[in-house]
């Protein structure tokens, strides 16, 4: 079992070697060393397994130490590159993009991290990010796929900044924009600012993107677009990356 208590979501994974079986998701709170053990009883019903089934587990992510005591904790860049090394050999650049942070990571042939790049001191291009700028355009986060399939162009965003993003979207809205074409632009400025990143610490000719935000189709079509080389889809959801990555590395050490 794999558990990723990051910093907005929680997510919980268990495998069969490397198999799927069930996996879960809620809100990281302050209360998440409690609300846990809630997660983790849906996620062991719905793969129709006890506690006593769990071989080992692997906990990760950034608030991983709220729950410091229950099992192995493995640094978060080490799961995310062991589960796309495992699933996608061929890839050299794994792209997370996560809650609060961009995290580009280099991988030699045979999987190993070589280097890893992260934006940890500020949140831009991120999912809070994206949340606080769809929020500011009145879209739901889960809706900016199909607002931004509906914009006939794109308003460009031009700030990096998370507090100048969102003045500039009022901006817009405050002139008449339609919010459809200010969510294009969004999207266009999450992907020009995970490209740039990923462009700057390497170029993969083999790549994958991870983490939260690639669940929003309009943002992840446009990062590839923006980046060269050939991505290779992640084969279960891509924002449970870290947390079956947690999962491998679990079974490795019970080994």
């Amino acid at each position: 079992m794999g558990i990723d208590i990051g910093n907005l979501l929680t997510k919980v994974a268990i495998l069969d070697g490397d198999e799927l079986l069930a996996s879960g998701t809620m809100d990281t709170t302050g209360n998440v060393a409690t609300e846990i053990d809630g997660l983790i009883a849906r996620v062991l019903s719905d793969a129709g397994l006890t506690p006593e089934d769990i071989g080992a587990t692997a906990f990760t992510g950034g608030n991983a130490e709220l729950v410091d005591g229950r099992g192995v904790v493995e640094d978060a860049v080490t799961c995310v590159a062991a589960a796309g090394a495992y699933y996608l050999p061929d890839v050299n650049l794994v792209v997370d993009i996560g809650g609060q942070s961009i995290t580009s990571i280099l991988l030699d042939a045979d999987g190993d991290v070589i280097n890893f790049m992260r934006n940890d001191k500020c949140a831009s291009g991120s999912g809070r990010f994206l949340e606080v700028m769809s929020q500011a355009i009145g879209v739901g986060v889960e809706s900016i796929s199909d607002a931004a399939r509906g914009a006939t162009g794109a308003v460009s965003i031009s700030s990096q900044c998370g507090v100048f993003a969102e003045s500039e979207v009022i901006t817009h809205l405050n002139a008449g924009e339609e919010p459809a074409e200010i969510v294009a632009g969004l999207c266009d400025s999450v992907a020009s600012i995970v490209a740039a990143q990923a462009r700057r610490f390497a170029t993969g000719d083999c790549y994958t993107l991870t983490g939260g935000v690639t669940r929003v189709d309009a943002v992840v079509s446009r990062i590839k677009e923006k980046l060269e080389g050939t991505c290779h889809d992640f084969p279960y959801d891509p924002g449970l990356a870290a947390c079956i990555g947690a999962a491998l590395l679990a079974g490795l050490d019970d080994l």
